[in-house]
């Protein structure tokens, strides 16, 4: 993980309360980004790796410390707070199929819930209810610094963004938001949400085959199909050249088109979408 630190020369510690702070934690760091609320303005981005990587739930209180040791305005008061964790273990569910005491029951049919992980889940604004894991201890040290946060799934806040991108009812539309070593792959009709899951990253074949057999079951024409690649890949470039071969429309959509950034962090905006979107999870 690239360690990346902007802030904004109008940020000041002690106006945290009219702040929003959104945070990403995966098992090698973490990244966080500030709004200004009263501004709709992004004035804050940074992104570490832990001293060590998380390795055993047990690393979870050392990890959660080193965050707010390495920002200690982090543990002030905000507006509100956006959490999430970087992991592949979530579902969509439509909300008239959805049953709270099944949660657990209807996420391990397709994602894998570790012994000490606990599982949450969040309604979406196009009525179904996004389910998901997350390491209980990692949630029990984040609430002893910001009791008060939501907790998301990774796949919510581009749910989100995709669902506002979308210009016409009629288009078929497909938004890859890549990770650290996966990616997470939306599909619709319209703003009627067709796939929601996750890709290995190994190889720009590979994701572009992925995305082509996606199209295949779901009855889209590639050349037809609206496309948005977001997130961080050291192979990005390469990746959209060989998808410009098979999808004629690539959107330029990169995030939310409803606040403003930083003269600092504008450039970053495709890179850490899911970061940013996460202010759309409130």
């Amino acid at each position: 993980m690239q360690k990346l630190e902007f802030f904004d020369e109008t940020f000041d510690p002690d106006r945290t309360a009219t702040y929003e702070l959104s945070i990403q934690v995966s098992l090698g760091g973490f990244s966080l980004c500030i709004k200004d609320l009263t501004r709709n303005l992004f004035i804050g981005l940074a992104s570490c790796a832990f001293n060590h990587p998380t390795v055993s739930p047990n690393d979870w209180p050392e990890q959660v410390a080193f965050i707010t040791n390495t920002y200690k305005w982090v543990s002030k008061s905000f507006k509100r707070v956006i959490f999430s964790y970087e992991s592949k273990g979530f579902a969509l569910i439509p909300e008239n199929l959805f049953v709270p005491n099944k949660a657990k029951t209807l996420l391990s049919l397709t994602a894998q819930i570790q012994d000490l992980d606990e599982v949450r889940y969040n309604s979406s604004t196009n009525d179904s209810v996004s389910i998901f894991s997350i390491p209980s201890l990692l949630v029990t040290s984040w609430f002893k610094v910001q009791s008060d946060s939501k907790i998301v799934a990774f796949c919510d806040s581009i749910i989100q963004l995709h669902l506002l991108s979308i210009k016409n009812e009629k288009d078929r539309s497909i938004t890859l938001s890549l990770a650290n070593d996966f990616g997470v792959v939306i599909a619709s009709h319209g703003k009627k949400i067709q796939h929601c899951g996750t890709l290995d990253i190994k190889s720009i074949d590979d994701i572009t085959y992925h995305l082509l057999n996606l199209c295949k079951g779901l009855g889209y024409s590639p050349s037809n199909t609206v496309i948005s690649i977001l997130g961080q890949y050291d192979k990005k470039a390469g990746l959209e050249v060989l998808i410009e071969r098979f999808f004629k429309n690539i959107s330029p959509n990169s995030t939310i088109v409803q606040s403003d950034f930083s003269y600092l962090i504008e450039k970053y905006k495709i890179r850490y979408a899911n970061l940013f979107s996460q202010s759309l999870c409130v």
